[in-house]
C-alpha cells in the first residue's frame, strides 16, 4: 500500500469514525423529546428541551455528513450516472470535485469559520427563552465542512486511481476492489 493509499484510508476511517460517533446522537435527542412529550402533559413544560433536541439532530446532521459522502449516499442523478462506466463516472465525478465540490467546500470551511469566530467573540447565545450559548453549536458547523472537505478530498484522489488502474478504488458495499470493463 503506497502512502496515498494510506492517507485515503485514513481520513476514510475519520469520516465513519466521526459519522458512527454522531450517530449516537439520536439517542439523547429521543430521549429528551419524550421527556418534553411527558413532563408536557403531567407538570408543564421544559424550557430547555426543544434546544437540546435541536443541538443534538444539527450536530448529528452536520458532522455524519463525511460519513454520507464516502458511502455515495449524497443526491446524485442516478437516472444518468447508473448507466454509464466505471470510468466515465470517475471522470465526472473527478471534474465535479475538482471543480465544483471542492471550491465551495473551502469557501463553505472559511465563511462558516468566520461565523463560528463572530459568535465566539461575542459570546452569543441562542434566540430562545432558555438562552444556550450558540458558539459551540455554531463550531460543529466549520468542523463539519472540513470532515466534508477531507472527504471530498480522498473521493478525488480515488476517482483519479480508478481512471488511472482501472480499478474502482471507490466504497464498495459487497466485496472489495471491482476491475472497470
Amino acid at each position: 500500500m503506497n502512502n496515498i493509499d494510506r492517507i485515503t484510508k485514513a481520513i476514510d476511517q475519520i469520516s465513519l469514525w466521526s459519522g458512527r460517533a454522531a450517530s449516537w446522537l439520536i439517542i439523547p435527542m429521543a430521549a429528551v423529546l419524550v421527556w418534553e412529550v411527558f413532563i408536557r402533559y403531567t407538570v408543564e413544560p421544559t424550557l430547555w428541551a426543544v434546544d437540546i433536541a435541536m443541538m443534538s439532530y444539527g450536530t448529528h446532521f452536520f458532522i455524519a455528513g463525511a460519513m454520507t459522502l464516502y458511502l455515495g449516499k449524497h443526491i446524485r442523478t442516478d437516472f444518468f450516472y447508473q448507466n454509464w462506466s466505471m470510468r466515465t463516472q470517475c471522470w465526472v465525478d473527478a471534474i465535479c470535485y475538482l471543480f465544483l465540490f471542492l471550491p465551495g467546500m473551502v469557501l463553505f470551511v472559511w465563511v462558516s469559520g468566520e461565523f463560528f469566530s463572530e459568535s465566539w467573540a461575542l459570546r452569543e447565545e441562542l434566540m430562545t427563552t432558555w438562552r444556550p450559548p450558540a458558539y459551540l453549536y455554531k463550531l460543529v458547523i466549520p468542523v463539519s465542512g472540513f470532515l466534508i472537505l477531507l472527504q471530498g478530498i480522498s473521493e478525488l484522489v480515488k476517482c483519479i486511481q480508478t481512471i488511472k488502474t482501472g480499478v474502482d478504488h471507490r466504497y464498495q458495499q459487497q466485496g472489495g476492489p471491482r476491475e472497470i470493463t
